[in-house]
């Protein structure tokens, strides 16, 4: 085996064992124990976080974050992964802001001057457009790192009105720009989705007593679970703008049936959690959506009506 590759498997061993000593890495490597010693000094010197240990029971073993090992990229892989991580660069925050510009900053340093030059000439032919908000997120990262490690944190949520919260995130997803928090709610006894951009306080629960299981639990999983589960029955008639208006959602569009007048319905099943952005949502339509199902939204727009009528009464 070559010396570089020796390296390479190296890097990757230690990475996997974190701690080893000098003559099972030399075993492992099929070289002397001399030969690893200076292999392992390379690595050191190539910014490898060893940290040695003497004694009967002493050995090596790795400091800080892990480190990867080199890896070859095809001129098509290296511009897709560029451009996968330049699409996040529309979101306002992110839980990893300051890591995905360093990331491109280091990644784009690397490439060949023939490739950094075609990247150059897409950026001017090809984005990745996120609809920009203003909104801040403070707590994005207090909110992932309690998903993390299954934490339970008092939240205050600005909804109607400002509540306490008692919540276990369960993970963090965005849709349309904003940032979302599915949790176990310990005040509704259930999971419930909450806007992180309306979470204006934040901190640890000291009684972590009440913590409930999430640890089997996926968020991506949990989002495609409650579609199949098909909680309520959404059933919309819609005129040719309300189509028009439907089609700008990423969402509905999946559902919407266009006619041949340009009229069209919606099929769909939602979780119960979304009923309340279903009711803004349709109710903004006006008459150029009909919501025929389920009652329970039906009801829900009704009533919105009448506040809204008594309001503008006079």
């Amino acid at each position: 085996m070559h010396k570089a590759q020796r390296l390479v498997q190296l890097i990757m061993l230690v990475n996997e064992r974190r701690t080893f000593t000098v003559q099972e890495l030399a075993d492992e490597c099929g070289v002397s124990r001399r030969t690893m010693i200076r292999d392992l000094a390379e690595l050191s010197e190539l910014g490898i976080p060893l940290y040695s240990e003497v004694g009967p029971h002493g050995g090596y073993r790795v400091l800080r974050e892990k480190v990867l090992p080199p890896i070859s990229f095809s001129e098509h892989e290296a511009m897709a992964l560029f451009f996968a991580a330049q699409s996040l660069q529309n979101y306002k925050s992110l839980p990893f802001n300051n890591e995905v510009q360093s990331a491109l900053r280091k990644f784009f340093h690397y490439l060949s001057s023939d490739l950094k030059h075609k990247i150059e000439r897409m950026q001017q032919r090809l984005t990745f457009w996120v609809p920009p908000h203003e909104l801040d997120v403070p707590y994005l990262k207090e909110l992932l790192e309690a998903a993390l490690e299954q934490r339970i944190v008092q939240i205050r949520y600005e909804a109607s009105s400002v509540q306490e919260r008692l919540i276990q995130p369960l993970g963090l997803y965005t849709m349309n720009g904003l940032w979302y928090c599915r949790a176990y709610c310990f005040r509704a006894m259930d999971h419930r989705v909450f806007r992180v951009d309306r979470v204006i306080g934040l901190q640890c629960e000291v009684d972590q007593s009440q913590k409930v299981d999430l640890n089997e639990e996926n968020i991506q999983e949990w989002i495609i679970r409650e579609d199949l589960e098909t909680p309520l029955e959404l059933k919309v008639s819609l005129s040719p703008e309300g189509v028009r208006r439907c089609q700008s959602d990423v969402w509905l569009s999946q559902f919407l049936k266009v006619n041949e007048d340009g009229s069209g319905t919606i099929h769909a099943h939602i979780g119960t959690s979304y009923t309340p952005w279903v009711v803004g949502f349709f109710l903004g339509l006006g008459t150029d959506a009909h919501v025929t199902h389920p009652p329970q939204v039906r009801d829900q727009i009704r009533t919105k009506l009448q506040a809204m009528a008594a309001q503008y009464g006079d």
